[in-house]
């Protein structure tokens, strides 16, 4: 009897660990071929992709906006960008921090010295809980104002010309008033409703 129960707790040992292992490797196939994964987090807002470029030909990687209502190309890691980075990790590192500005209630895109490379500008983004800062978002190569704010036309090339345009429930679409007068970028209107009151309360 000692034995039948030892033998018996064994075997559902056995057949429940062949059942989590089976459950885990057939998540990752399902996720493999696209289809709901069932173990892994939910993707991120902003990533990087490969697109063409259709100013300066080739392609170029850019970052992302996933929101409800599809997904829209927002910033171009074009030559004006400094640091050493390669294009792609350039693109990675800006998603990460345009994901972690996100939750804190991202409002807009702008340029700033900076006191750590006195000659070198930066381009920034402001968040509902930075307050009067504005954090960093990517360093440019070193200039004066008027390269910055070009630099900045640059990048945004994509929220500016409508490619990355969020278009309200209303129907209406949002327009940016870039220029040298006035060189900040109104993010509000390209982001999607749920993240427009991200960093007012605990929405992520």
């Amino acid at each position: 009897m000692n034995n039948g129960g030892k033998f018996f707790n064994t075997a559902n040992l056995t057949v429940g660990v062949l059942s989590l292992i089976a459950a885990v490797v057939g998540a990752g196939i399902a996720y493999v071929q696209g289809w709901p994964p069932v173990l892994f987090g939910k993707k991120d807002h902003f990533f990087c992709e490969l697109r063409p470029d259709t100013q300066r030909g080739g392609e170029v990687w850019t970052v992302m906006y996933r929101h409800d209502k599809g997904v829209q190309p927002w910033l171009k890691m074009v030559t004006t960008l400094g640091g050493g980075y390669t294009p792609i990790r350039r693109c990675e590192i800006i998603a990460e921090r345009l994901e972690t500005y996100r939750k804190d209630g991202l409002t807009q895109l702008g340029y700033r010295g900076d006191s750590n490379t006195p000659d070198q500008y930066v381009i920034c983004a402001k968040t509902k809980l930075s307050g009067d800062n504005c954090p960093l978002l990517l360093t440019l190569k070193p200039g004066n104002e008027t390269e910055a704010y070009n630099s900045l036309r640059d990048i945004t090339e994509d929220l500016r010309n409508g490619t990355g345009i969020y278009q309200n429930s209303d129907g209406k679409v949002a327009t940016s008033n870039f220029s040298p007068a006035s060189p900040k970028i109104d993010l509000t209107p390209f982001l999607a409703e749920a993240d427009r009151v991200a960093g007012s309360n605990s929405a992520k």
